[in-house]
């Protein structure tokens, strides 16, 4: 009878370590560098000349340098767990790098590992699925199925010292025949060695796992510590929104053609400030950085998470803060402050996982009243925008913009599907500004109001290949950099601070905003005085001398 399935007698033969090695080497070369080939592809075939038989060592120099880094791991009881395991991370990473254009830096790590559970549900689909089967189950199926033949402990050494020697010399010698021409592509092109799958990768989550659980933290440092609040007679009451993934870009105030901003557009006393820039392109970076007083050019994660940010500030000239999330927490910014998610509420009932961000307006004045009278501030971490599941982020009455993608595989939809639902998420997103704005006017007997929305980072939506976020700051497109900032003010607020609103709307159509204005403002909305308050970063003062 004739068989309708392949053989698989091969795997009954027993195979050298060395051509395992070769062949485990040859596979991550061909197979799980798809962007890093595309790349120097691109590089090549642009160059006005170039040799064939530099091209052709490219591959070869690739094969014998991952030789060098699988040969050490060649032994009996480590060999095929420690393979399969690259595999799996390399045709991840590859997955990422290949759809969405995202590089493993180590804010990328830190953002992967501090993702919620049901952030991460929202990127599978059957895409994903059958990529990952393909390029990772097949080959760690075949890791475990196939018989390695293992010699006595001294032969299996020589092999190793051989095929070091061997991949090492294969390296020298096209060093020697092609030094120039690998000296002049590695100049003009450092950041290929980002594209490495899996090396860079597995690089910054040892630098993530050193900072977090080797390195011993900075001492502790008090900032502002004479913060003091100035006596008025006034209480303030602001509303704080921080928001997610939103991009500047497409909001009508930063040029857009679409009206992304219907809800805001009619309440008076709405400030946007022109394409404002972000601390980072990820929130494990920004969230930090933009409570800190430290500023984009100086922050660092050690040097965050050893002093007091604004909220810690504040904190200490007895202002109230509350903190409620609706993503991935804080990032440990309201470690010292009254916070919980809306999915740890029994009091809150979403129809979704995460809810939608209108879920908040279910405790949002109970918390203003558990303030008891007292001036403070609430803090709402809002889905917003994030991706790549935007149809998700939205109730089905808010596609105002269609047709709009409706999966999280995005190779799967046209670019004005892709934008038409990542613009019905910052539709939603002003819905949601704009309710907390009418939500605030009930307490203007009692308190001088003030809302305020800005987003962590931007997001590309296929721009040059590229989606997402998460790109290393030096080289991110504008789309990931630059934010939505904007700000209302109650009429008792303006009139307390003496506000010049004409003045100040045109002051912010000038630009060169950032997160670095956040703290200092926040600290003049209490009247916080303090010598670490830099007032020319305080947007309440933009015209204090108009």
């Amino acid at each position: 009878m004739k068989k309708f399935y392949p053989s698989l007698s091969f795997l009954k033969k027993e195979v050298s370590t060395i051509w395992i090695t070769l062949a485990l080497a040859a596979y991550f070369t061909i197979g799980l560098n798809f962007v890093l080939a595309s790349k120097i592809y691109k590089i090549i075939s642009e160059a006005e000349t170039v040799s064939l038989l530099f091209i052709i060592s490219i591959p070869i120099t690739f094969v014998a340098a991952f030789t060098i880094i699988l040969t050490p791991f060649v032994s009996k009881y480590i060999f095929k767990p420690i393979c399969a395991f690259l595999v799996l991370i390399a045709a991840t990473v590859n997955y990422a790098t290949v759809h969405f254009g995202v590089i493993f830096n180590q804010d990328m790590i830190t953002n992967i590992l501090e993702t919620s559970p049901a952030e991460a549900q929202s990127y599978l689909n059957a895409h994903l699925i059958v990529w990952f089967l393909l390029s990772a189950g097949i080959p760690v199926l075949f890791i475990f199925l196939v018989r390695v033949k293992y010699d006595s402990f001294v032969k299996e050494l020589l092999k190793k010292l051989g095929l070091l020697l061997g991949a090492g010399l294969v390296i020298g010698l096209i060093g020697a025949a092609y030094y120039k021409d690998y000296a002049s592509f590695s100049t003009d092109n450092p950041k290929l060695i980002k594209d490495i799958n899996p090396v860079y990768a597995l690089v910054s989550t040892a630098r993530y796992i050193n900072h977090h659980y080797v390195t011993s933290p900075l001492p502790y440092k008090v900032i502002a510590g004479d913060a003091k609040r100035s006596v008025e007679e006034e209480k303030y009451l602001v509303v704080f929104l921080v928001g997610e993934t939103a991009r500047a870009q497409n909001y009508p105030a930063n040029g857009y053609q679409r009206n992304t901003t219907s809800y805001t557009d009619n309440i008076d006393n709405v400030i946007s400030f022109y394409q404002a820039s972000s601390c980072g392109t990820a929130t494990a970076v920004s969230l930090p950085c933009m409570f800190s007083l430290l500023g984009r050019q100086n922050f660092s994660q050690p040097k965050a998470d050893a002093q007091d940010n604004v909220i810690d500030i504040l904190k200490r000239a007895h202002i109230q803060s509350i903190w409620l999330d609706n993503n991935t927490g804080c990032k440990g910014v309201c470690d010292n402050i009254l916070s919980t998610s809306l999915e740890q509420m029994s009091e809150v009932k979403c129809t979704t996982s995460p809810c939608y961000d209108e879920a908040f307006f279910q405790v949002l004045d109970k918390k203003i009243e558990s303030l008891n009278g007292q001036e403070g501030i609430v803090y709402l971490h809002i889905m917003g925008s994030h991706g790549p599941s935007y149809y998700k982020r939205y109730p089905p009455s808010f596609e105002k913009f269609k047709p709009a993608c409706q999966t999280s595989d995005l190779q799967k939809c046209t670019g004005e599907e892709i934008v038409n639902a990542y613009d019905n998420t910052i539709l939603y997103t002003d819905y949601i500004i704009s309710e907390v704005i009418r939500s605030l006017k009930k307490y203007e007997k009692n308190y001088a109001t003030s809302v305020i929305y800005v987003s962590d980072h931007g997001e590309s939506l296929g721009e040059d290949g590229i989606y997402l976020h998460g790109m290393p700051y030096a080289i991110a497109p504008d789309t990931q950099n630059h934010v939505p900032f904007m700000m209302w003010f109650s009429d008792k607020m303006i009139e307390h601070k003496k506000m010049n609103i004409k003045c100040l709307k045109e002051k912010a159509r000038t630009g060169g905003f950032s997160h670095d204005n956040i703290s200092h403002t926040i600290l003049n909305f209490f009247d916080v005085k303090t010598r670490d308050y830099i007032s020319q970063l305080d947007l309440i003062r933009l015209c204090e001398d108009e």
